[in-house]
């Protein structure tokens, strides 16, 4: 009889240690969503990631804005005139100056064009404005292509160019390919993709980056991955000429 009561108390113990694991278990999900239920090797790993990209990428230097002008100003360039007077005559004579001021300064600066026979149009002159300097206008900001892609193995992705890439990445990785999201992304945009689980083959993110010059930037990172069990946020930042990707502080 006393072993038997022994056995029950020994039951009802251990049963209720279980319940008090299993009740401060749903009080910690309860509270913070984001831990997983059940053991960790059974749950297949999750990824988030935050994308920043650079505010000078692609040629952006100068983010500062010409000044507004008072309404009705004349904008000015190295040939304002701006001539006034009291009546017409006084006028005409500030004309006729100036233009025997332009003869004398720039006597041969263009030769007048002659009209041709059946030629309407007026004789003119060309005049060269000093800061007309072609192919020296400010660079315009323009978003970048990027994949985030998930690998089987990484060799292909490493030995491969990006052209192959860009246009059919399974073609190109083969059987490594497992899928990628593509994402167009502005100059000092920044983008937060929320957690989402990898599939169950997966063992590398990998990030290509259409970059102006290839040739000159790293346009390409790999980083490997545990497939089950964890949650990871990636920090992935596009530099002006290259990419970086790693795994945030948590």
């Amino acid at each position: 009889m006393l072993p038997r009561l022994m056995t029950c108390a020994l039951l009802l113990v251990l049963a209720a240690t279980a319940g008090c694991t299993a009740l401060g278990k749903m009080v910690q999900v309860l509270k913070d969503p984001s831990i997983p239920v059940g053991a960790p090797e059974d749950v297949p790993t999750e990824l988030a990631m935050s994308i920043h990209v650079s505010p000078t990428l692609n040629g952006v230097t100068d983010d500062s804005e010409p000044a507004e002008g008072a309404p009705g100003a004349v904008e000015q360039s190295p040939y304002t005139v701006n001539l006034s007077a009291d009546d017409p005559h006084e006028l005409t004579e500030k004309v006729a100056s100036l233009y025997g001021y332009l003869q004398a300064q720039y006597p041969e600066a263009a030769p007048a064009v002659e009209s041709a026979l059946g030629d309407y149009e007026p004789p003119t002159t060309a005049f060269d404005r000093p800061d007309a300097a072609p192919g020296h206008g400010p660079q315009l900001a323009s978003p970048i292509a990027v994949k985030v892609l998930q690998l089987r193995d990484d060799s292909l992705l490493l030995n491969s160019v990006y052209q192959q890439l860009e246009l059919d990445p399974a073609q190109a990785l083969r059987s490594t390919y497992i899928r990628h999201d593509d994402y167009l992304l502005s100059p000092g945009q920044f983008k937060f993709v929320p957690f989402e689980p990898i599939h169950a083959d997966t063992r590398f993110i990998a990030v290509i980056a259409d970059y102006r010059s290839l040739e000159s930037a790293t346009w390409q990172q790999v980083l490997r991955i545990v497939p089950r069990g964890r949650r990871v946020v990636l920090a992935l930042h596009v530099h002006d000429a290259q990419i970086e990707l790693k795994e945030e502080d948590r």
